[in-house]
């Protein structure tokens, strides 16, 4: 008699978790073709992606299945600067998806092309020649306000899986987690991140708040420390990076624009404060051109477009 098995009998967890188990736990010998593929990359001296324009590029690679968080002040022009390493990156010819949930998509191309094309307005054929240079660099996420962790997941595992993504920016963390109460969700949110970034092979880009000083005072950069939430995001990040922007400098610029006091200073700190899989750490002072919106290592440095019309 054939046997039969009855759903009423059978403990389905249990059984999951030992198969899971026997997937997962393999001979070291497994990963040898991968092993071969690491020292054969680091001997080549190639380097995974990265900035171009700026001397950030040759200290922070952006290495496939790795999250990075960028965090900050609110209106410290943390997007503003992300969204320039996503337009270096468009421009090498990787695949960007960007998730931006406070600006409309045209509000987000617009200060990308500004950046990209070295200048403050664009004609109309300048605009449409930058239209066609997003095609196959550029994808947004037509999605703004409160998302859930889930859906963000599903949406960079299309990007991944169907589009053949390779770099994905989320604006930001408190659009995917709310609360900063909820600390249960945000840890399993950036565990989530990690693995997703390790199974799909995107490089996931996530873009988080610190916190107020209590004293409100925000002439000092924050550090990994003053992330807000859980403490999750900056352990499980293989990279974490602080923006902050002088808006001291930038006050006094407005009453006074010819202060060479002032001019001279940087209007940017950028701090590598963890690079799990590289050795640098340490922090870069960026001057911004207003009318590109770009940043650039040096005062007055020549703000030329990356493509031609």
């Amino acid at each position: 008699m054939a046997g039969i098995l009855r759903d009423d009998e059978l403990d389905f967890d249990a059984y999951s978790r030992i198969t899971d188990c026997k997937a997962k736990v393999k001979n070291a010998s497994e990963f040898e073709q991968d092993l071969l593929d690491a020292f054969m990359h680091r001997e080549s001296g190639k380097r995974s992606p990265s900035m171009f324009s700026s001397r950030l590029g040759s200290r922070l690679e952006f290495r496939p299945g790795e999250v990075t968080v960028w965090a900050g002040y609110s209106k410290h022009r943390k997007s503003t600067f992300t969204g320039q390493v996503m337009a270096e990156l468009a421009h090498q010819g990787h695949r960007c998806l960007t998730c931006s949930y406070e600006m409309q998509p045209h509000q987000s191309l617009m200060r990308m092309a500004r950046q990209v094309m070295g200048q403050a307005s664009l004609k109309p054929q300048t605009v449409k020649e930058f239209s066609r240079w997003t095609d196959g660099r550029l994808w947004i996420f037509d999605h703004m306000g409160n998302i859930n962790p889930d859906k963000q997941l599903a949406v960079l595992k299309y990007f991944a899986e169907q589009l053949d993504g390779e770099h994905a920016f989320i604006d930001s963390m408190q659009f995917v987690c709310e609360s900063e109460e909820s600390i249960d969700e945000q840890k399993r949110f950036i565990t989530n991140l990690v693995r997703m970034a390790i199974e799909t092979g995107l490089h996931i880009h996530l873009i988080a708040h610190c916190r107020k000083p209590h004293n409100g005072d925000e002439t000092k950069p924050p550090t990994k420390h003053d992330i807000r939430g859980s403490s999750a995001i900056a352990d499980q990040a293989a990279n974490i990076v602080t923006v902050w922007y002088d808006r001291a400098r930038l006050a006094k610029l407005d009453r006074y624009p010819s202060d060479e006091a002032e001019l001279s200073k940087p209007a940017a700190l950028v701090t590598v404060e963890g690079q799990r899989n590289g050795a640098w750490e340490g922090r870069l002072q960026y001057w911004q051109d207003e009318g590109s919106m770009r940043f650039t290592d040096e005062r007055g440095v020549p703000v030329e477009p990356w493509i031609t019309t």
